[in-house]
């Protein structure tokens, strides 16, 4: 029987990485590979190549890259079997059995098993049915998103699981007391998986909602709904931004299927760096509080930090998304949508509603020279400024002076001296593993001098080409356009690499055959000169050897 990684590359072998990928993004031709701004990090040109003839990608602006594996890993945020899965899935390959082991595999399964428990709960309970209802769920919501209802205490269910208190401990959701007649929300990862609960009072206790521990659950690296609305993210590029879980809910059974929820106004750097590998358009939709203007400020930075086109969608009468879908319907809200601000104009209502009665206008000014500082083009600037000018009576050539920023003195760039002979080696020996069966034995990682490369050679001599493919080095070598020549080239570049380390082997030598002289140490002087005899030798040799 295969093993799940020769299966994998099997698979590999008939799946085009360039038609997989076009899933996920919009690839070019260029020239004999394929580009696409790279999902994982800010990426205005595209960075990320890929080869169709390779099956791989690297990204030349944040190093990452590897196998259609890798790339699924990530984008995912799977383990290497899932990804073969997903892989296999979408090429309909028949997936074999395999014999492996998954770390946090029954917590997965439990978190399962509690969530259908509480759901049965959920459904047998009229008056929490009634009070979801009346709250504008139905029952594809709730079975869509799971949601449940924990009861008193669990005794039962755990002893038939087998689960004891401190095996509970491991899931997060403890002590259990804590979620005990809560409305539950279970929190898919994006590939599916239960990765906590949190649950909602229903009684007006406090807190409102309580989450899951931390333990295989992490808050700011989840997204509430990116799971079942991420088809539709990923079609639109556009994504809605929500502070609660009902509100991911409600917005989705109003047909609106686009939404994910940071669960709360604290959108993390981690949850934009996951968005922008699904979306380029943000709409952030925080409740109209106090809390939710401070939270949509910072989702702001982080939507542009991440590239995002973001635009904030004000709700009026102080309704949150989904009572305002509620209350006036789908079209009112595509209509929120339709004219939703952008952070410029956003951030300038709120600095009106802040200085509102001021005795002067000298802190609004400051605050719309803050914001106008955020704009690069200097055309765009030169409006703003203009704009601040006509709002406040402030002459243009002051806010001029006020917005100019102190000239940061250039860093000292420290070249570091690459060796190019040492490049090439390498981008032979990737490009046509033939050449590296021919020298291997020969040439030792002594030979080589920088550190990079040296560790990068014996990597590529001990290691397999899945592992290899982990490193960025390798796959930027083996993505240059450096075109190998024929095998007479690559014996003048180990003829060259031979000749440098024996040059620096004399040079060693006879550092140490004058010290010797100086100490008087004889036998040590016959052996540093015996031994530089034979180097002189061994190089006068080589110099005249044919290539």
């Amino acid at each position: 029987m295969k093993n799940i990684f020769e299966f994998a590359e099997d698979l590999r072998e008939k799946v085009d990485i360039v038609e997989f990928l076009s899933q996920y993004l919009n690839i070019k031709k260029r020239g004999k590979n394929y580009v696409a701004l790279c999902p994982f990090h800010p990426d205005k040109n595209p960075s990320l190549n890929i080869s169709r003839e390779k099956g791989l990608f690297h990204c030349f602006g944040c190093g990452v890259g590897g196998t259609i594996y890798h790339f699924v890993m990530k984008m995912e945020n799977v383990s290497f079997e899932r990804a073969v899965e997903i892989v296999a899935n979408w090429a309909n390959v028949e997936i074999p059995s395999f014999e492996y082991s998954k770390k946090n595999d029954w917590v997965y399964s439990f978190h399962e098993k509690l969530a259908n428990y509480f759901k049965e709960n959920l459904l047998k309970n009229e008056n929490i049915v009634d009070y979801l209802f009346k709250r504008g769920l139905d029952l594809n919501g709730i079975e869509k998103f799971c949601l449940g209802y924990a009861p008193i205490e669990i005794d039962d269910f755990l002893k038939k699981e087998n689960v004891s208190d401190a095996k509970l401990r491991e899931t997060g959701i403890y002590p259990y007391r804590n979620f005990s007649k809560r409305l539950i929300f279970p929190i898919k990862s994006v590939s599916g998986k239960i990765v906590g609960f949190s649950g909602r009072a229903l009684e007006g206790e406090e807190p409102k909602y309580i989450n899951s521990q931390e333990t295989i659950f992490k808050k700011g690296e989840i997204l509430y709904g990116l799971y079942e609305n991420k088809d539709e993210i990923l079609k639109t590029k556009e994504a809605i931004l929500v502070e609660g879980y009902m509100d991911v809910i409600i917005l989705n059974i109003k047909g609106i299927r686009n939404v994910v929820s940071s669960m709360g106004t604290s959108f993390t750097e981690d949850q934009g760096k996951i968005l922008k590998r699904f979306a380029d358009r943000l709409y952030i939709s925080f409740d109209p509080d106090i809390g939710g203007v401070e939270g949509t400020k910072r989702a702001l930075e982080i939507g542009e930090k991440y590239n995002f086109e973001v635009k904030v969608i004000e709700i009026p009468d102080k309704l949150d998304p989904d009572e305002f879908v509620l209350k006036y319907g789908r079209d009112e809200f595509l209509n929120l949508i339709k004219n939703s601000l952008d952070a410029i104009n956003f951030l300038w209502n709120e600095a009106e509603k802040k200085n509102k009665g001021s005795e002067t206008l000298v802190p609004l000014v400051k605050d719309l020279i803050e914001i106008a500082k955020r704009i690069k083009d200097p055309t765009k600037r030169f409006d703003i400024l203009k704009r601040i000018s006509e709002r406040t009576g402030f002459p243009e050539t002051i806010l001029l002076e006020e917005i100019k920023e102190k000239k940061v003195k250039k860093s000292q760039i420290i070249e570091i001296q690459d060796n190019i002979l040492e490049r090439e080696f390498l981008t032979y020996i990737i490009k046509n593993r033939e050449f590296l069966d021919l020298i291997k034995d020969e040439i030792n990682e002594n030979y080589i001098m920088t550190k990079k490369y040296k560790d990068l050679y014996i990597k590529i001599k001990n290691s397999s080409e899945f592992i290899l493919m982990e490193d960025a080095l390798y796959r930027e070598l083996l993505f240059s356009d450096i075109e190998i020549g024929p095998k007479e080239h690559f014996f003048d570049i180990i003829k060259r690499l031979k000749f440098i380390y024996l040059q620096n082997q004399k040079k060693e030598l006879l550092i140490n055959l004058e010290k010797a002289e100086k100490e008087k140490k004889d036998e040590l002087i016959d052996y540093f000169k015996l031994k530089l005899i034979e180097l002189e030798k061994e190089i006068k040799n080589l110099r005249y050897k044919e290539v």
